[in-house]
């Protein structure tokens, strides 16, 4: 089966890197896909997440997973592209809901589209990229958050931070 994991990725996260892998030992292929999401306001270009998350893949010699953009629909992106599930991960109880009526949206959009869930490992539940980017703005990012290429990226553009 192959698979859509969209999100912005904005930075990309051990908490994303951990699904991906996961999803790529579990689904045939997995599409990573930078999708628009028209109440964000970008941190890092489009081109510099998906260089990252493309690095990321490749470091880790993910051969079934392609990271792509895409400006419409996540359930358009799947049907254009022979994929028949959506895969969302889910740090806590409390995204459930939210989640599940996105599932049943996608599901109204193109009946035949699954939603899967993976729930994050309790060790990265913590972790988004909404707290990364408040972090930064203070000038922090402890280890463990972010892979090193992030962090590296991330102090090339807003300066150093400390642990």
């Amino acid at each position: 089966m192959r698979v859509v994991f969209a999100g912005s990725f904005d930075p990309p996260t051990f908490g994303h890197l951990d699904i991906i892998v996961r999803a790529s030992a579990i689904f045939e292929h997995v599409h990573v896909v930078m999708a628009l999401n028209i109440y964000k306001q970008p941190f890092l270009p489009l081109e510099t997440r998906m260089e990252l998350l493309r690095h990321l893949v490749y470091d880790r010699n993910l051969g079934n997973v392609t990271v792509a953009s895409w400006g419409g629909l996540t359930s358009d992106y799947a049907v254009q592209n022979n994929c028949h599930a959506l895969l969302r991960s889910v740090r806590s109880m409390y995204e459930v809901p939210g989640e599940q009526r996105m599932a049943s949206m996608n599901g109204r959009l193109k009946e035949t589209l699954e939603t899967v869930f993976l729930f994050s490992k309790p060790e990265l539940s913590d972790i988004s990229s909404t707290a990364v980017r408040e972090l930064v703005s203070w000038k922090r990012l402890p280890d463990g958050i972010v892979p090193e290429e992030v962090r590296k990226e991330l102090e090339k553009r807003y300066g150093p931070l400390s642990q």
